[in-house]
């Protein structure tokens, strides 16, 4: 694998005011690193550039039946922000499944929550490699008895 200046994340900011070697990454990884960013980060988190994120946590997800409208909408967000931010990758798509998940809970019942898992496929322009990318997210949680 070919690491360049790519660093692995999260950043240790100890390591930097110390002026250590901070962990590196290659390309791909560094990609990976990235669409986390852009699936995590709201429009306006970034005060530098508020145009950076995805309206992802914008929506709201307690609705008993999801509408596909909604899901369009976070698709094009996400698919957008990529396009315009990570020029490293091409022929993205993008998809999410929306998902209800029972997780444990120690102090009360379980709760069920909802679950997004995303897929991310594209190419790398540098290599032409297929990658793909999982990730997932809770969201509104929901306590039953």
């Amino acid at each position: 694998m070919n690491f360049q200046n790519y660093y692995k994340l999260p950043l240790d900011l100890g390591s930097i005011t110390a002026k250590k070697i901070l962990p590196k990454c290659n390309q791909k990884e560094s990609i990976a690193h990235h669409l986390h960013l852009i699936l995590t980060t709201s429009f306006g988190e970034l005060l530098s550039d508020v145009q950076y994120g995805s309206s992802l946590w914008d929506e709201d997800f307690d609705n008993v039946s999801y509408r596909n409208k909604q899901k369009e909408n976070i698709l094009r967000s996400i698919t957008s922000t990529i396009a315009k931010y990570e020029s490293r990758i091409e022929k993205v798509k993008v998809e999410m499944n929306v998902m209800q998940e029972e997780v444990p809970d120690r102090n009360t019942d379980p709760r069920m929550k909802r679950k997004l898992d995303f897929v991310i496929t594209a190419v790398m322009v540098a290599t032409n490699e297929n990658i793909v990318y999982r990730d997932s997210f809770f969201v509104s949680p929901l306590a039953y008895n």
